[in-house]
C-alpha cells in the first residue's frame, strides 16, 4: 500500500493542477460570426454566448466547414462553463467531427471530463490528438508545458507513476535541475512511489535548504520511513553542518548514525552537549 506524502505547507501541484481555460481573443477569428461569441466567452458571459453560437448556427445560409466548427466549439464552451456537461459534449464532438484539425473543442472535452473526474478519458483526449499543423484562425492550442503538465497530472491522479515520470522528462529534458521547485517537490514524492531511494535522495537535497528545519525534517523522514537510511544519514549531517544548534536535528543525526553503525561520531555528536531526549 502506498503512502500518502503530506508536508502541513505544501500540497502536490500535479495532484490540484488544471488546464488553463482559454483566452478566446477576438483578435484569433474575423469571422464575423465568430466574433461575438468569442467576445461573449472572453468575458465570461456564458449566457450571451450561448445565444450568439446558437442564433447563428440557426441562420438558413450556408457555411464553411471551419465557421460551424468555431460556432459548435463556441456554444459547447459555453455550456462547459455553465456546467452543463451533456450539451458541452455534443457540441464539442460534432464540432470535432466536422473540423478534426484543432485543439478548442479537445480542450472543452477534457473540461467536461476533467469535471466529471474521468482523468483516463482527459489523458486519452490530450496524448491522442496531433499537432496541429496549420491551425484555423480562431482556434487556441495547448501550449507544450500545458500538455505535458496537464498529461502528467491525469496520470498522477490514476496512480500512475511511471507515466508521471515520462511526462516530467518530456517537459524538462535537461533533468532534475531544470524542474522548477515545486515540481522538485513532486519528483520528490514520486521517487519515493517509484521507490528510487537515490533519486528521492538528491530531490530532498535540493528542497530542505529552502524549507525551515522543523519542515526539512518532515520530508527526510519520509526517506527515514522508507527504511532509506543510508541515504537519510548525509542529509541529517548537513543539515547538521547548517545549523548545529539545532536539537531536532541533532538527536536524528545521533540516532541515524546509531542505526547506521558509526558509533564513533553519534558519540561524538551526543557528547557535544546534553541530548535531550524528545518530548
Amino acid at each position: 500500500m502506498l503512502r500518502k506524502v503530506e508536508t502541513p505547507n505544501y500540497q502536490a501541484f500535479l495532484v490540484g493542477y488544471r488546464l488553463p481555460w482559454m483566452s478566446f481573443t477576438t483578435s484569433r477569428s474575423t469571422l464575423p460570426s465568430v466574433q461575438p461569441v468569442w467576445t461573449a466567452l472572453a468575458a465570461e458571459s456564458w449566457d450571451v454566448a450561448r445565444r450568439s453560437a446558437q442564433a447563428a448556427l440557426d441562420e438558413q445560409r450556408l457555411f464553411r466547414t471551419d465557421e460551424r466548427a468555431a460556432l459548435l466549439a463556441g456554444l459547447g464552451a459555453a455550456e462547459a462553463m455553465s456546467g452543463r456537461i451533456a450539451e458541452a459534449r455534443l457540441a464539442a464532438t460534432r464540432s470535432i467531427e466536422l473540423y478534426p484539425a484543432q485543439w478548442t473543442a479537445r480542450r472543452i472535452l477534457v473540461e467536461a471530463d476533467s469535471r466529471q473526474r474521468d482523468y483516463a478519458a482527459c489523458y486519452l483526449m490530450i496524448s491522442e490528438a496531433a499537432d496541429v499543423a496549420t491551425p484555423a484562425e480562431w482556434d487556441e492550442a495547448l501550449p507544450s508545458m500545458d500538455r505535458q503538465y496537464a498529461l502528467a497530472s491525469y496520470s498522477w491522479k490514476l496512480g500512475q507513476w511511471e507515466r508521471v515520470a515520462e511526462h516530467l522528462h518530456e517537459a524538462f529534458p535537461a533533468g532534475f535541475e531544470g524542474m522548477p521547485e515545486h515540481v522538485r517537490e513532486d519528483w520528490f514524492r514520486l521517487s519515493l512511489y517509484r521507490s528510487l531511494p537515490e533519486e528521492a535522495s538528491r530531490a530532498a537535497a535540493s528542497l530542505i535548504h529552502l524549507r525551515t528545519a522543523a519542515s526539512a525534517d518532515e520530508l527526510l523522514q519520509t526517506i527515514v520511513q522508507s527504511g532509506w537510511t543510508h541515504e537519510a544519514l548525509p542529509l541529517y549531517r548537513e543539515m547538521y553542518r547548517a545549523q548545529p544548534g539545532n536539537e531536532l536535528v541533532r538527536r536524528r543525526l545521533v540516532a541515524l548514525c546509531i542505526k547506521e553503525g558509526q558509533l564513533e561520531e553519534a558519540r561524538r555528536i551526543a557528547s557535544s552537549a546534553p541530548l535531550r531526549l524528545a518530548a
